[in-house]
């Protein structure tokens, strides 16, 4: 048995190769970093990489593999074709298979590699006659399949591309006088495309449940070779179409949905039993890559924007019919509603929760939307933030959009703000923070009522699909700031050495000026590495502030038991109007990231029992001064 070695990273991706490969081959998992190493030990016959790794470049592992062992073919598993697959191909790499794959696919990837391994070295063993011819047909069935993955790789989102390509490849790899491909559309099989053959002659050809070759495809579902063919209604057709030869393509159901019809060899040779069992390996081959082509060519801006709007979008979505029936129900409604998406989809909205579909039924009555409206529900003790919209057509209220958001943490995060500050100014808060989190629903509100009329427009798809995934990371940054000021772990606290942190600062500010009045041991109890972020995000600020050309000096010093850390900045790019306002979460001169970066600053200095503040110096300029207890001696 041949081993095959497997460079990958991610333990179940590793199990997954394993189980396929354990009944025809020995496997072995290593490490990227050690890939040399177990070569020269174990001399693999083929290996399997993925595509990513955590701290080495992936053209850096074909790159070793290359230089230590030769003729060993590598099949890489990417995450989609394009220019870095093509990148792959032209470093050497035999394969490229895109994951998920289909393992019948990747087992036949598999076998041909080895068929690859013995062919080579048989080219290596002085023979004569029919081993000879053997190694120059494997060398030749390789050859094809190599060039055929350079073709997945530049044409596969363009299945016409593709299959144009694929019959240019097979017509001139087999030396071919023409090749044309049908597919099945309904009942009746129809001209795709050729090479070699009249095409405005065959796209008026149909093949329908009254021919031969339509009822021979469909009962047989087999290579037909005309010579061998004893009905003479198919010899007709096949004379017709000047066939000598018709490769049919199964899906995945085993059913015909199309044929390839190849003529003569122009070299005279007739099709031999290895010339036919390499196109039954070629149509093994292209029947899963053309099926999965044309299904990509289907589905893929439907899947894809589905994808996007439905599952990413950390908003439920809920689509119901005009009988309020559920007819979507993405997986963030499941979290957030405590329900099954099997369970609910096709049953009335009652299903989704009493509280949530009292309101939605009275919306739906009276055709009134919601408009980012907040709903209790009392049983699950959850907030929710929510928006309903309709579709209408020709006047009718078709489908009704609700989109909603666990908002719990935002009240209770208000809750808490209200008992510690002032009402009204936590109430400011609430209202900012309400704005931030709901901003997204605009964009997918908006998408969602448009895509049913602007589904075919592909400008209207671009530009949404950019605009959600923005807001996509920007609401994700946004949490992520939230959940930062509401945290509460401990500070892990140590001896710091402030100078040593400030330098180490520097590094990643290089502009920034360091003032030492008492040394550089300067040292007090802190969590080092929240400090350092807490000041980062001050030295982040000052960088908007003076943008090109201004200054920052940072000076440290020590006095009766304090570290002052001041942060002097000549910028005035950004105008707040009141010291006050510097460090509140969300405020109105502020873009929402800085202000929260600035409100964590100073939950981070308070926390280590410090206090931060900021002076308003000349010319827009400004002064931050830091003080923190020192370590005592």
């Amino acid at each position: 048995m041949k081993l095959v070695m497997l460079v990958v990273e991610e333990k179940s991706i590793a199990d997954t190769l394993c189980f396929l490969l354990k009944d025809d081959f020995v496997s072995m998992v290593v490490s990227p970093s050690s890939v040399r190493d177990e070569i020269l030990k174990h001399r693999p016959d083929i290996i399997v990489m993925d595509f990513l790794f955590k701290e080495i470049s992936t053209y850096q592992i074909v790159e070793t593999i290359s230089k230590t062992i030769s003729d060993v073919p590598v099949i890489a598993l990417v995450d989609s074709f394009g220019p870095s697959s093509r990148r792959l191909m032209d470093s050497g790499v035999y394969e490229i298979i895109e994951k998920p794959f289909d393992p019948e696919k990747f087992k036949y990837a598999l076998k041909r590699a080895g068929s690859f391994v013995e062919a080579k070295r048989k080219e290596r063993i002085e023979s004569s006659g029919s081993k000879e011819e053997k190694v120059r047909l494997h060398t030749i069935e390789n050859t094809f399949f190599q060039k055929l993955s350079e073709l997945i790789v530049g044409h596969f989102k363009d299945p016409d591309s593709l299959i144009s390509s694929i019959i240019n490849l097979v017509r001139v790899h087999l030396s071919l006088s023409g090749i044309s491909f049908f597919v099945r559309k309904g009942d009746e099989f129809v001209f795709h495309s050729g090479s070699g053959v009249e095409k405005r002659f065959f796209n008026r050809i149909r093949f329908n449940q009254d021919s031969a070759i339509y009822r021979w495809l469909i009962s047989e579902r087999k290579v037909l070779q005309k010579n061998i063919q004893n009905d003479p209604e198919v010899s007709s057709e096949m004379n017709f179409l000047k066939a000598n030869l018709l490769l049919p393509l199964l899906n995945r159901d085993g059913n015909v949905y199309g044929f390839f019809s190849c003529g003569s060899r122009i070299t005279g040779e007739d099709f031999d039993a290895d010339t036919i069992r390499f196109f039954v390996a070629i149509v093994t081959y292209l029947s899963v890559l053309i099926e999965d082509a044309f299904l990509f060519q289907d589905s893929v801006v439907q899947k894809e924007f589905q994808k996007i709007i439905l599952e990413n979008v950390p908003t439920g979505i809920i689509v119901l019919d005009d009988r309020c029936n559920v007819m979507v129900f993405n997986r963030h409604a499941e979290s957030i509603l405590g329900k099954k998406a099997i369970d609910v989809i096709n049953s009335s909205v009652e299903k989704c929760g009493v509280e949530f579909a009292s309101r939605i039924r009275v919306a739906v009555a009276e055709k009134r939307k919601i408009n980012r409206e907040e709903l209790f529900m009392k049983t699950s003790k959850k907030w929710l933030g929510m928006s309903c919209d309709f579709i209408r057509q020709n006047n009718d209220t078709v489908w009704a959009t609700v989109i909603f958001q666990d908002i719990t943490f935002a009240k209770e995060l208000e809750n808490e703000k209200k008992r510690i500050e002032q009402n009204q100014y936590w109430q400011h808060i609430a209202r900012q923070l309400s704005h931030e989190i709901k901003n997204p629903l605009v964009a997918i509100k908006t998408f969602a009522c448009l895509l049913p009329e602007r589904f075919s427009d592909e400008s209207f798809r671009t530009q949404f699909y950019s605009i959600v995934n923005d807001e996509i990371r920007r609401l994700t940054v946004l949490v992520e700031k939230i959940a930062r000021l509401a945290d509460r772990e401990p500070l892990a606290l140590n001896r710091v050495n402030f100078f040593e942190v400030l330098k180490k600062i520097q590094e990643k500010f290089p502009s920034a000026e360091i003032v030492s009045k008492d040394g550089v041991d300067i040292s007090a109890e802190a969590d080092r590495y929240k400090i350092q972020e807490a000041i980062e995000f001050l030295l982040d600020f000052c960088v908007q502030d003076i943008k090109s050309g201004g200054k920052i000096k940072i000076s440290l010093e020590a006095d009766t038991g304090v570290i002052e850390i001041k942060i002097e900045e000549s910028g005035s790019c950004i105008s707040i109007e009141s010291p006050e306002d510097m460090f509140q979460p969300f405020s109105n001169h502020l873009n929402a990231i800085t202000s929260l970066n600035l409100a964590i600053c100073r939950k981070i200095v308070e926390q280590h029992s410090g206090s931060i503040r900021v002076e308003f110096l000349s010319a827009g300029e400004k002064r931050f001064i830091l003080t923190l207890p020192a370590a005592k001696q």
